[in-house]
Order: C-alpha cells, then sequence, then structure tokens
C-alpha cells in the first residue's frame, strides 16, 4: 500500500500537467466548431475533400466532411489526434515504472520493505492505472463539458453521452494496453534514459502500421498490429470496437502483463 502512495505522489504533478495541456488543446480546438456548421464552411470543406484520394480519407479517418458540421463528428475527429497522445503518456510511465528506481537509486529502499518482487510489479501496476485512469476520467469529464456547450440546438445529450462513454472506454482499454507494453520493457532496460524513445517507437510504429493497412490492400492485415486502429474515435461513433480487436488487445495486454512478472523475476538489479 505504500508503493501505491508513492507512485500516486510520482505521477500527479505529471497527471495535471497532462490534464491541463489537454483540456488547453482541446478547448482550441473545439472553439472553431460553430464555424464548421455555417453553410459556406461546408461548402468549402467538401469542395476541398472531394480532391482527395479514397486512400488519404482513410488515413486520415474521414468519410465526409458533412459530417463534421455534428458536434460528436467534429470532437471524434479532433480526439483522434488526443488519443495517440494518451497513448504515449501510457506507454512512458508504464516504461518508466520499474527500471526508474535502478536509475534514481531507490531500489534498494524498496527491497529494504518486506514485498516480493511480485507484489512490487503488481502495486507499480495498480498505481500506474489508477493515475492513468485518473487522467483519463479527468479528460472525459472536460470533453463532455465542451461537447455539451457546443453542441447544436437539437442535439440529443443523452446520445452524445453515450458517443462518449463508448470512445473513452474503448480506448482506455488499448492505452492500458500501451501501458502494459511499456512495463514489459522496463522489466528488462537498466535505464530510464532507454524508456521514452522505445515507449514514443512502439507507439507510433504500431499507428504507422495502421495507416499503411489503409493505403494498400497488401497489408491490410497490418491493422492487427496497429492497437490505436482499433479504436478510432469516429469509428466507434457508429458502433462498438469489433469484438476481434477486442479479444487481440485483451489477450496482448495479459500477454505482456504475465511477462513483466516473468522477466523483472530474472532480472539482475542494478543496486
Amino acid at each position: 500500500m505504500n508503493i501505491l502512495k508513492i507512485e500516486w505522489k510520482t505521477h500527479f504533478k505529471s497527471l495535471l500537467v497532462w490534464s491541463g495541456v489537454v483540456a488547453l488543446i482541446l478547448g482550441m480546438f473545439m472553439a472553431f466548431f460553430p464555424s464548421m456548421s455555417s453553410s459556406g464552411m461546408q461548402e468549402l470543406v467538401n469542395t476541398k475533400i472531394d480532391a482527395l484520394p479514397k486512400e488519404m480519407m482513410n488515413v486520415l479517418h474521414i468519410s465526409s466532411m458533412a459530417d463534421l458540421t455534428k458536434i460528436d463528428a467534429y470532437f471524434a475527429y479532433v480526439f483522434q489526434y488526443i488519443f495517440i497522445a494518451a497513448c504515449v503518456y501510457a506507454a512512458m510511465i508504464g516504461a518508466q515504472a520499474l527500471v526508474k528506481e535502478e536509475t534514481d537509486g531507490t531500489i534498494e529502499f524498496l527491497y529494504a520493505q518486506p514485498i516480493t518482487r511480485s507484489e512490487l510489479v503488481a502495486w507499480k501496476m495498480v498505481g500506474n492505472v489508477i493515475s492513468f485512469v485518473a487522467f483519463w476520467v479527468i479528460t472525459f469529464v472536460i470533453s463532455s463539458i465542451l461537447v455539451i456547450f457546443l453542441k447544436q440546438d437539437g442535439a440529443n445529450t443523452g446520445d452524445l453521452m453515450k458517443s462518449l462513454v463508448r470512445i473513452f472506454s474503448s480506448e482506455l482499454l488499448i492505452a492500458v494496453l500501451f501501458m502494459m507494453a511499456g512495463f514489459c520493457f522496463s522489466a528488462v532496460v537498466h535505464s530510464a534514459k532507454q524508456a521514452t524513445p522505445v515507449a514514443l517507437g512502439l507507439v507510433f510504429f504500431t499507428y504507422i502500421l495502421g495507416i499503411l493497412s489503409g493505403l494498400n490492400d497488401h497489408v491490410d492485415f497490418f491493422k492487427y498490429f496497429s492497437p490505436i486502429n482499433f479504436a478510432i474515435p469516429s469509428d466507434l461513433l457508429a458502433a462498438p470496437m469489433e469484438s476481434v480487436n477486442v479479444w487481440i488487445a485483451s489477450i496482448a495486454l495479459l500477454i505482456f502483463a504475465v511477462l513483466t512478472f516473468v522477466l523483472y523475476k530474472k532480472k539482475d538489479l542494478k543496486v
């Protein structure tokens, strides 16, 4: 339990910073929505979108710019980039969770406590997941306020909230998956300096695989190796995450979590 408190204190400042930055970015982009609903802007956007090739539309996850005149579709388009940043954040805190104790020289203190390696990993995971969920809840609340405040006359608040819940719940699964992948890496390396680049590379490499799957039918199977592609906000507006993607993400998450325990037990710690 002491480790849980330590983890919360460690991540509290970064949680506030990330939440503040996300709130600022969302607020700035959502402030443009009222202009999107004007007939002149709609005509201009539709003209531009007609000039784009189908493959590019798939990459950008836009099937019709007319949809962006609706608050939920506009939010989904904007939020896909926030989602990528959230996955980076999750992967980074996971990748640094275990190795930073060696880098900071606090590993001796932890092992002076009556705790096993498995217990240490378990409490670290719980603490990191809680801190990320707190960040995600804050982001959800901010998003809900913006969407409700800017919604068009006649838009159903209940339907909008259901869409937001579906988006955030599905994307939370993917973010935690990246966190567990980061944990697995953290159980192997001996320096926190190695953790951040790998976390960034993991997220963007898988994201690029998703882009390639949309550009070329011959590599369409790449989409199964791109967790971000499982939970594109604009796709979640129409339907929940596909069951096969839920299973892939859940199984991968469990595999990374189990591997973390196994690898950390065998790791030679720098004391």
